[in-house]
């Protein structure tokens, strides 16, 4: 398990930085342009290729890394050939998508633009030309960091939007005549540099590509078998947040902008601490279940979860007693006023109550799907959305735009208690009793976390007289942190003890055993 951990906090260190520079990247194209039609447009079109492709490119790399570890095991013979195939028929469906897009632009770029001026909208498009053009190196990105995550190598996959990012910046800075070609490159080049990279690491760890494309490869069919549930079952987990907004927009002004605001602090959490330890943990599942080790699967899933409980639970607990703090000091400035802060402050701690449940679904999700079972998991993605209409309905009237936020956190608590039954059917018995007990020590330290949070916190802002939250929130992390962390440590907690030495082994670079 410390292998898990050492890769964890790699993708943590290295999701971070990327967040840091896609921060950075808002406030360069803020400076430059403002608020007005080339920042729209600009926005617009960066955003059409991820809508495109990113949740069919993460269902592909996930069946990927599946069947590559069912055939590394069973059939080695025929790795070379599926891996070929999957690539070939990447890039045709890529060229193709683009081959489109260029064909009919301006009806694509109408949808995501509806309201833009005649001037505005023909910027669009001509800028929206040259940037789709990037989905063939995003196509190939996700290939080689399914690769790379196979061979154990997460320092190039978690920066892989770093030279994106970097060269996004570095030409929005030249476009100061507002360059259409210039800002069009940004991402088509940046993408392409993150390519290079990754391929450049890839080579290292035995990467060939050959082009051939086997259409009757049967190993070709069944990853485009499971590629639509998984794309399906995460498109509508999405579906949730518009629900939330569209019902929102029926509340008090601002509501759907507070949900929308609570949303991206809640997805930031997810992004950096539990995807982090999804992308670590589900090579390792896919290899044991191509050997059909039932019992390393459990092992490896039980300590999934607790790694997230580790984790995620004392941050859901901050995010709902520090919400207010928290959004002040991330939103507080210009027009987003006191009531604006109330407003998110609240949808953020009521999606804060199912955040470890969420985070749960994802780990268990991910184990069915390395046992190539995409119908559970579709199924409770759809379960889910009805659950969270239901709840919708019968919370709105009462507590409005926290209603909404709560009905998602109680029905992701509803379908991880499924998707617990429904796995323990698949493979039997999971032995809870470790984990259980790990997760009382936890909640005991979460308790001290916040009594030392809150103590500092008021003690800062009394001694420095002081309503700006950056300062006593600083405080009551640093204490909540150390006295989290000590707590654990005297209560022998397995999975903190795990979290340091793969901190340690993931500075030192030195070699992760399981433990």
């Amino acid at each position: 398990m410390n292998k898990t951990a050492k890769y964890t906090i790699i993708l943590m260190a290295t999701t971070v930085l990327a967040k840091l520079l896609g921060f950075v990247r808002e406030l360069v194209l803020a400076y430059c342009f403002g608020a007005g039609a080339i920042s729209d447009a600009y926005v617009i079109c960066f955003s059409i290729p991820t809508v495109i492709y990113a949740g069919l490119g993460t269902a592909i790399m996930t069946c990927y890394i599946s069947i590559y570890s069912e055939l590394e095991v069973n059939n080695p013979k025929k790795l070379q050939q599926f891996h070929n195939s999957t690539t070939s028929m990447i890039l045709i469906i890529s060229t193709l998508i683009v081959g489109v897009f260029q064909a009919f632009a301006e009806p694509i770029v109408k949808l995501f633009a509806v309201g833009f001026d005649q001037q505005t909208f023909a910027f669009t498009v001509a800028l929206a030309r040259i940037m789709v053009i990037s989905l063939l190196f995003i196509a190939l990105s996700y290939m080689l960091q399914g690769y790379l995550q196979m061979k154990g190598s997460f320092v190039a996959v978690g920066l892989v939007s770093v030279p994106m990012n970097i060269l996004v910046i570095i030409t929005i800075l030249l476009s100061k005549n507002n360059s259409t070609v210039v800002l069009g490159m940004g991402p088509v080049l940046g993408y392409a540099v993150a390519v290079g990279m990754l391929l450049g690491v890839a080579l290292k760890k035995g990467y060939a590509y050959w082009p051939q494309l086997k259409l009757g490869d049967p190993y070709l069919h069944k990853l485009m078998k499971l590629v639509l549930p998984i794309f399906a079952g995460r498109t509508i987990i999405q579906i949730n947040a518009l629900i939330d907004r569209s019902l929102g927009s029926t509340l008090v002004e601002g509501s759907v902008s507070a949900l929308n605001y609570a949303n991206r602090v809640f997805g930031v959490v997810t992004s950096v601490f539990v995807v982090s330890l999804i992308t670590a943990v589900f090579p390792q599942l896919s290899r044991q279940s191509a050997k059909n080790n039932m019992r390393s699967i459990k092992k490896t899933t039980r300590g999934g979860m607790g790694m997230v409980t580790l984790i995620v639970l004392p941050m859901s607990a901050a995010l709902i007693f520090f919400a207010e703090p928290i959004i002040r000091i991330l939103f507080e400035r210009g027009a987003f006023d006191q009531t604006a802060v109330t407003l998110t402050a609240e949808s953020l701690a009521f999606y804060s109550i199912g955040l470890i449940f969420y985070s749960y679904r994802d780990v268990l999700s991910n184990v069915f799907y390395s046992m190539q079972d995409t119908k559970i998991p579709t199924i409770n993605s759809i379960v889910a959305v009805v659950l969270n209409i239901i709840l919708n309905y019968a919370l709105v009237g009462s507590m409005a735009h926290k209603g909404l936020a709560l009905a998602t956190s109680l029905s992701s608590i509803i379908t991880v208690v499924a998707l617990m039954i429904s796995l323990r059917r698949k493979i039997g018995r999971m032995g809870w009793r470790s984990l259980l007990i790990s997760g009382i020590k936890m909640v005991v330290g979460t308790g001290a976390m916040l009594a030392a949070a809150k103590g500092a916190y008021w003690g800062v802002e009394t001694l420095l007289k002081t309503d700006a939250p950056l300062l006593p929130m600083v405080a009551a992390a640093c204490a909540g942190v150390v006295v989290y962390v000590v707590v654990l440590l005297l209560l022998q907690t397995r999975e903190m003890a795990q979290l340091i030495v793969g901190a340690y082994q993931a500075v030192t670079r030195k070699r992760a055993d399981n433990v």
